[in-house]
């Protein structure tokens, strides 16, 4: 639905024209949303080890990391498959998450998972 008005509403990021009604709303563009969305991401994942990606990666393949009923918290399977952690973007209570500052890959597999 195209929306108008007697003063164009312009994007806050390039300064486009915004036409749809959902656009005027967020004050900003699909293209600039999508640039930001993407920069939030990136930014996200940032800072971890190319074996944190693969585990993390493997785990959401093979279905080890779930929604629970909180937004942001997942329930994922240990390496072993024989313990259930509660894994949020931040932090998990794994016991690599417990033990050091940095997060794992169980953090990182939520963080893929909630972008």
């Amino acid at each position: 639905m195209e929306v108008t008005h007697a003063h164009p509403v312009t994007c806050t990021k390039c300064g486009r024209a915004l036409r749809s009604a959902a656009s005027v709303a967020r004050r900003i563009g699909p293209w600039c949303l999508a640039k930001v969305r993407a920069a939030a991401r990136v930014k996200a994942v940032a800072g971890f080890t190319a074996e944190q990606w693969a585990k993390a990666l493997e785990l959401i393949e093979d279905g080890g990391i779930i929604r629970t009923g909180h937004a942001g918290v997942y329930r994922a399977v240990s390496g072993d498959g024989q313990r259930t952690y509660l894994v949020h973007a931040a932090t998990d209570n794994c016991p690599a998450g417990l033990r050091s500052r940095k997060t794992c890959y169980h953090s990182l597999s939520a963080r893929l998972l909630g972008a």
